[in-house]
């Protein structure tokens, strides 16, 4: 049994299921994670971000952001000497 949502909730709904939605970008992903880090006042080191990426792939749901986190994780795998990526 499908469940109607309320106006705004509807239209943001629509909005994510639409294909005028694009999930973030890796290097959009890796700028939010590394101000966390920086904002907590962490170092944005390769093992930080992993372990940051780790636990929002725990917790996120949207397959399209999922990628995402995935590719990223995959770049700093590939890339361990801190070169920039994207």
């Amino acid at each position: 049994m499908s469940q109607q949502l309320p106006g705004a909730g509807r239209a943001i709904t629509d909005y994510f299921n639409s294909p005028s939605f694009h999930a973030p970008k890796e290097s959009e992903l890796l700028e939010a994670i590394m101000m966390e880090l920086m904002q907590n006042g962490k170092s944005p080191s390769n093992k930080a971000i992993i372990a940051n990426v780790i636990a929002r792939l725990e917790h996120e749901a949207d397959e399209s952001v999922l990628e995402g986190y995935r590719n990223l994780l995959a770049q700093i795998l590939e890339n361990p000497k801190g070169r920039p990526i994207g």
